[in-house]
């Protein structure tokens, strides 16, 4: 986050004041001296953003990351990036290269039978910068109880999807479930497929690319998760018992 000078509005009275803001700069990661990828997102739990992309994106895996302000170097087998590319926030998936559907099918018996609302009013309730900024987004992970295990926050969607990712790897944990603060597209679809995740449940829409996508791998996904009735394209009985 950072401060900085802006009007508030009340009525036609403008008073000027000092607010928060999410924090959007251009992370390079490195390695050696050769950039892989650059992208925009918040500096913050950088070593599991990189972690997370290389899995996530099927480009490699690092074996470490190291942070120097908005750089990480990193070492490990792992493909880079086109030196065009630039990952903006609102962009998982924009490329010079080629885009190609994940071909992997979901092996997983994992159920989540918690309740969807409390699940993603828990979420929301840990979401410590969007509640100081109103600007990011964020991506959790929950056990089989619903217990809150993981939960990381950028200005990309994307992003916060990389770095949770990341940071379970990083602490060799299964993931069962990924919670998004909002809609759920073919990009963050293809990363869950890369990386074997059975259930997204998100706030938002689900894309039509996202659903022929999780029908393709066998992944269940959960469409306005915090209403009263959701959406649900895949397999009902990882969130349903119907023992």
């Amino acid at each position: 986050m950072v401060k900085r000078p802006i009007h508030r509005l009340t009525g036609n009275h403008a008073k000027p004041e000092i607010d928060e803001l999410a924090e959007e700069v251009v992370i390079s990661i490195l390695k050696g001296s050769e950039v892989q990828v650059r992208l925009l997102a918040t500096p913050k739990d950088l070593e599991d953003l990189a972690f997370g992309h290389f899995i996530s994106e099927g480009r490699g895996s690092i074996n470490s990351a190291t942070v120097d302000g908005y750089n990480v170097s990193v070492s490990g087998k792992i493909e880079k990036r086109p030196s065009e590319d630039l990952l903006t926030a609102a962009c998982g998936a924009c490329t010079s290269g080629d885009i190609i559907d994940p071909t992997g099918i979901i092996e997983s018996n994992f159920k989540f039978y918690h309740n969807l609302k409390d699940t993603m009013n828990k979420m929301k309730k840990n979401q410590q910068i969007f509640h100081k900024t109103g600007g990011t987004h964020a991506a959790a992970i929950f056990d089989e109880n619903g217990k809150l295990i993981l939960l990381r926050e950028d200005i990309g969607r994307h992003n916060t999807v990389d770095k949770v990712i990341g940071a379970a790897k990083r602490q060799s944990l299964d993931i069962g479930v990924i919670a998004l603060s909002g809609r759920v597209g073919w990009e963050i679809v293809a990363k869950c497929v890369r990386t074997n995740v059975p259930i997204i449940l998100a706030v938002g829409a689900i894309s039509s690319s996202a659903e022929i996508l999780a029908r393709k791998s066998g992944m269940t996904l959960v469409g306005f998760a915090a209403s009263p009735n959701p959406s649900v394209i895949g397999e009902l009985n990882r969130i349903i018992d119907k023992e």
